[in-house]
C-alpha cells in the first residue's frame, strides 16, 4: 500500500476507459475480474491523473484544488483508492523520474 512519502509514482496497466459524456462518468474495464467500475467524481479525477509521472502527493494536492475536504481525508481516500488499484492491478508502480 502507497503513502504520501513513497517516493514511486503509479501508472495505470493497459486498461480500457471510457468517459461517459451524458453522465460525467469513468468506466473502467477490469480484465481481471471481468466487471466493469464506474467511478464517483474523485476516484475518475485520480484515475485520469495516473500517468505514471505524479506521486501520491501530486494527486492528492490536484484533488484538494478541487474539493473542501482536509487533507488528512483527502490523502486517506487516495492512497486507499490506489492500493484498491493496485490489488485489482490496474496499476504499477515505478521509480520517480
Amino acid at each position: 500500500m502507497p503513502d504520501v512519502s513513497d517516493r514511486r509514482v503509479p501508472r495505470r496497466k493497459d486498461t480500457l476507459t471510457h468517459e461517459v459524456t451524458d453522465t460525467d462518468e469513468v468506466v473502467i474495464y477490469d480484465s481481471n475480474g471481468p466487471q466493469l467500475l464506474v467511478l464517483n467524481d474523485t476516484a475518475a479525477g485520480v484515475w485520469l491523473m495516473i500517468d505514471g509521472t505524479r506521486s501520491v502527493d501530486d494527486i492528492t494536492a490536484e484533488i484538494l484544488n478541487h474539493v473542501e475536504v482536509g487533507r488528512a481525508t483527502v490523502t486517506r481516500d487516495v492512497i486507499e483508492f490506489l492500493g484498491q488499484l493496485e490489488q485489482r492491478e490496474l496499476i504499477v508502480w515505478q521509480e520517480a523520474t
